[in-house]
This record gives C-alpha cells, structure tokens and sequence, in this order.
C-alpha cells in the first residue's frame, strides 16, 4: 500500500476503528464491537502483583471482549475521549486512545477495506 495509508480517507478510517472500539464499550454495543475487532484480536493488561509474585499479564479474547461489552460493563463510565493516531506504516497503524477511566494502546490493521483491531494494550488511568 506504500505511502496511501497516510492520505486523509485512510487516515480517517483508522480513527473510525478507534472510535468504533472505544464507543462501543462505553455504550455496552456488542455488534458494533465485533465489527471492530479482528477474530484473532489479543487484549492486553500488565497487573502488578506484590513484591513475591512480580507482574503477569491478563489477556482477553476478541470473543471475551464482546461478552463484555454486551454485559454492559463499560456502560457505567463516562463518554468523553480522545483518539490520535502515533504512526502508520502501509497497512498498519498506532493509535492512543484515551478515556476518563483506561489508556489503550491499539494496534490496528487494514484487511481488505476495513481497519480492525489486532492488539490492544491497556491501562486503568490512576484513581479513575
């Protein structure tokens, strides 16, 4: 694809991924969900243990993550956001996404003529 993942319609697509993503959760909309997210999506969280245990990672399935939004449990916080893309490269892309409650990380990329998200690394934001 070269350079045309940078022109502005590519560009817009891959925030309209984000926000799919992003919106979805907050509205408890598993379909809209689904669309968004690649079948071998893999959602990331480091946790922190205590000194003995040391940190492991939590880790979701596309599948989880759709059973999660359908039960509603994003629906409880609030909707303001903010999505920008940190790089794109052919058909992939980098994108920040920031909530009231979660930092995420996404990795998205084009299959056909839909972005769809493969990776998701996240974070609940400090005291939120």
């Amino acid at each position: 694809m070269g350079d045309e993942a940078d022109a502005p319609a590519e560009r817009d697509a891959i925030l309209v991924a984000a926000a799919d993503y992003i919106e979805s959760w907050l509205d408890g909309d598993s379909q809209r969900m689904a669309r968004c997210l690649h079948p071998d999506l893999v959602k990331r969280e480091v946790v922190h243990g205590d000194s003995e245990t040391g940190s492991t990672l939590e880790t979701m399935t596309r599948d989880e993550m759709v059973a999660a939004t359908a039960q509603g449990s994003g629906r409880r916080y609030a909707r303001p956001y903010d999505a920008g893309i940190l790089d794109v490269f052919g058909d992939i892309a980098t994108v920040r996404v920031l909530s009231s409650v979660y930092m995420d990380y996404l990795h998205v990329a084009k299959f056909g003529d839909r972005w769809l998200l493969v990776n998701v690394l996240w974070q609940r934001r400090p005291g939120r």
